[in-house]
């Protein structure tokens, strides 16, 4: 059995153009289908399937992760999910990063009698702006505020603040919202501190972690009074090898980064990333499976659930790293 699925979901995963990672569930009579924009190198994905898998082998449906090849090509990932509504499937969790370009694909699920419920990423408007049922995932924009709040207490308020926010994916509605607000609180900073130096930029800092760091260390170079740095995903903690060649001090460049991915921790372990915040992906694997079951079996309305804004600085890094090395976290 576990032979014929990983047959069907790779035959599926080549029909679609896609990278796929086969649940370890047993098939059964129900099928859902998780999709996402993002490739399938992306380790903050990992524990998405996790908690994908363990809900599927809870419940003993099929399930399957499609990930877009080439990483972030929106236009393959709506041809994926096209594709998966007119195969017919019993539910769908889907990642939508731009406001307009699911809507007419998902009313299409809903009119066929498949629900679909949104993860990590939301329309914007929310259900006002889209046809899914529900939401499972974090406040983009009220983590971004939260994030770039906390990092700036460390700085004393006789110091200046010259920030950098790296836009991991410009136009992307998740990278958007949270540094949009990073943004708002660097302005209500300003506004209630109009004696204090506050002033930012920001910056296409890239979804490849080699990229980030080189953007990040040559505006650290030009520009060497920059003492913040708020990064919209984890990969601006790639940045801590060549700050390091600069001569660039734990602490001199206070940076916040999103996910307890390794980079993250390890840096924070050598000083140059004072925070991090947890949406906790295992919840965004788990929770869609659950409601889709029940959605199917029971005929129960499907919940929005924020899973997070947990704060992580260095002295959490011993508490959370057995959970990262399980997967959960």
């Amino acid at each position: 059995m576990k032979m014929r699925k990983y047959v069907s979901a790779v035959a599926l995963a080549l029909s679609l153009g896609v990278a796929v990672l086969p649940s370890s569930a047993n098939a059964a009579n129900m099928k859902f289908v998780y999709l996402t924009q993002t490739g399938i190198d992306n380790s903050f994905w990992q524990a998405i399937k996790k908690g994908m898998d363990d809900a599927c082998a809870q419940f003993e449906v099929d399930c399957q992760l499609l990930f877009t090849e080439p990483n972030g090509d929106l236009q393959k990932h709506l041809q994926n999910l096209d594709t998966v509504i007119e195969q017919g499937v019993d539910g769908i969790v889907n990642v939508i990063v731009n406001d307009d370009l699911y809507d007419e694909a998902t009313k299409r699920a809903i009119d066929k009698g498949i629900p679909v419920i949104t993860a990590n990423v939301d329309d914007t408007q929310g259900a006002a702006g889209n046809a899914r049922l529900a939401f499972v995932g974090q406040d983009l924009f009220g983590a971004g505020y939260i994030l770039t709040k906390a990092l700036l207490d460390k700085i004393p308020a006789d110091q200046p603040v010259n920030a950098l926010l790296g836009l991991s994916a410009p136009g992307q509605s998740w990278a958007e919202a949270r540094i949009g607000g990073a943004k708002k609180y660097l302005d209500e900073l300003k506004a209630a501190s109009p004696d204090r130096k506050i002033a930012y930029e920001v910056i296409d800092s890239s979804t490849d972690i080699s990229v980030t760091a080189t953007r990040i260390c040559q505006y650290v170079q030009g520009h060497p009074d920059t003492n913040v740095y708020v990064d919209a995903g984890f990969w601006g903690a790639g940045a801590g090898e060549c700050l390091r060649d600069l001569g660039v001090k734990p602490g001199q460049l206070h940076m916040a980064m999103f996910d307890l991915v390794p980079v993250v921790l390890d840096e924070m372990k050598k000083g140059y990333v004072d925070l991090t915040i947890d949406q906790q992906p295992y919840y965004q694997g788990y929770l869609p499976i659950l409601q889709l079951y029940m959605i199917k079996k029971f005929g129960l309305s499907a919940f929005d659930v924020n899973t997070g804004k947990a704060l992580i600085e260095p002295k959490d890094v011993d508490a959370v790293q057995k959970f990262v090395e399980m997967g959960v976290r």
